[in-house]
């Protein structure tokens, strides 16, 4: 078991670098840099310990937790809120679903990147076909609404040069 946040508040951010398209973008992630994503995270160390403990799983199945202190957190007492805070900034990993870099909305939202039938505002013909006019990462696999959104695209594509 292992907790994990279907609702991050943490955001980061994807840069121009220059105006050379052949330049990579500077992209800062943002990883647990709002605090509810870290304190969500120990409630869910606790959580997961509190049922780890119950007699159907530790007896029962023979749950064990690796209990092994971590080092980088040698200066907080094991087991406290602030253990576990540093244990979540050193141990948590993702799964790689992000979304939100052309956020879908009005032209008057000034983190919008793509209107409504996915064009790029400000560039003529362009359009944003991907998870990431997604506003929010979705609390599921990417996959499906990500298929959803090219059928859409194109459905929108076919009607424009019908």
């Amino acid at each position: 078991m292992r907790p994990i946040l279907l609702r991050p508040k943490s955001r980061g951010a994807l840069t121009l670098r220059s105006k050379d398209p052949r330049e990579a973008p500077l992209v800062d992630v943002g990883y647990l840099t709002h605090h509810d994503d870290v304190a969500t995270l120990v409630e869910g160390i606790k959580l997961t310990l509190a049922l780890g403990n119950t007699s159907a799983l530790r007896e029962d199945i023979g749950a064990k937790f690796f209990s092994k202190p971590l080092p980088e957190c040698a200066s907080e007492r094991v087991g406290s809120d602030a253990y576990w805070s540093c244990y979540v900034r050193h141990m948590s990993s993702t799964f790689y679903h992000m979304g939100g870099t052309c956020k879908m909305g009005p032209k008057s939202d000034p983190m919008a990147v793509v209107d409504h039938r996915l064009r790029v505002f400000g560039v003529s013909g362009l359009r944003v076909v991907d998870g990431s006019v997604m506003p929010f990462v979705i609390s599921g696999n990417t996959n499906a609404p990500i298929i959803m959104i090219a059928e859409k695209a194109a459905d929108m594509i076919k009607q424009q040069w019908a």
